[in-house]
């Protein structure tokens, strides 16, 4: 039975494709897909949810991850520590989930692009930039 708690954790940031979780829906949640990690082009499968009750949730292109946020205008706080998926990542792939999930560790500044419909998190930690363009439904 020791493993049953293991198991939930599991099912719940799930093992399929990524979708915004329903509950997530009905809070608001806003998707975006990773577009780029420190000015290159980002590995395919990226991508991150906000819902207004301050969940985030997504994966990195390989685990998937979940936790929460806090937020002033321009700026958004990770709480920390996410719940994060441990599976195993190719190279390129798993060179980026080290940046995106440093990346979203501590306080970053957002610059949003209205025009293209683009979010840029930069964290004042340093960590890589992170690019993303809003999910279209």
């Amino acid at each position: 039975m020791r493993f049953l708690p293991q198991a939930l954790i599991l099912g719940t940031l799930g093992l399929g494709a990524f979708s915004v979780p329903a509950a997530a829906q009905n809070a608001g949640a806003t998707g975006w897909t990773l577009i780029s990690v420190d000015g290159h082009v980002a590995e395919e499968g990226g991508r991150l949810a906000f819902s207004a009750d301050g969940a985030i949730f997504g994966t990195t292109g390989c685990n998937r991850f979940q936790g929460t946020v806090s937020s002033a205008p321009g700026l958004v706080t990770f709480n920390a520590p996410f719940a994060v998926t441990r599976m195993a990542c190719v190279d390129g792939m798993a060179e980026q989930e080290e940046k995106v999930l440093e990346a979203l560790t501590g306080t970053v500044a957002v610059a949003y692009d209205p025009v293209n419909d683009r979010m840029t998190l930069i964290p004042e930690s340093g960590a890589a930039v992170l690019g993303f363009a809003r999910e279209v439904e």
